[in-house]
């Protein structure tokens, strides 16, 4: 890793919570990530376009929806901040890849590895790994504002077996 990459992920390390073993982190970070799923759902009732059910479909409406407020009258019309709503987004899609990948994926909370006593949340099936601590829009190439779905199709299809 070049000393570029290595500073911003210390940066971004240092922006990760801090605990001070693997099971007070699992613990704090999976309620903080059923607290998130909640407020989502009560959010969810103000939007025509997103349906809060965690079928992979309804990524398409939850992205449309983020767009949505962004460009009108903001995530404040929620009663929310920007942070905590992309933070939200983050568990949902998460939530999304556990209920409906196949084979499944399973919810892990690991040590970042730049930063000792940091800790993030994620999902993982198999070799693969997707840390979850926020998620923000990709604005170039987004043209449909579909990178959400875009992204659950690309990763939870069944892995291939090589020969």
């Amino acid at each position: 890793m070049s000393k570029v990459g290595l500073a911003a992920a210390r940066l971004f390390g240092k922006g990760l919570s801090r605990f001070d073993d693997q099971a007070e982190a699992e613990s704090a970070l999976f309620a903080r990530r059923d607290q998130l799923l909640e407020k989502l759902a009560d959010w969810s009732q103000r939007s025509a376009d997103f349906t809060y059910d965690l079928s992979p479909e309804s990524l398409k409406g939850l992205e449309r929806w983020y767009f949505q407020l962004a460009a009108g009258p903001g995530v404040r019309s929620i009663k929310t901040d920007l942070d905590t709503f992309e933070r939200a987004i983050a568990m949902y899609l998460g939530a999304v890849f556990v209920r409906n990948g196949r084979p499944p994926f399973e919810w892990i909370v690991t040590e970042f590895p730049f930063e000792k006593g940091r800790y993030e949340i994620g999902v993982e099936r198999g070799l693969f790994a997707m840390m979850l601590s926020r998620h923000s829009f990709p604005t170039e190439n987004n043209k449909r504002q579909q990178s959400l779905w875009r992204m659950y199709l690309r990763h939870a299809k069944p892995p291939t077996a090589k020969p």
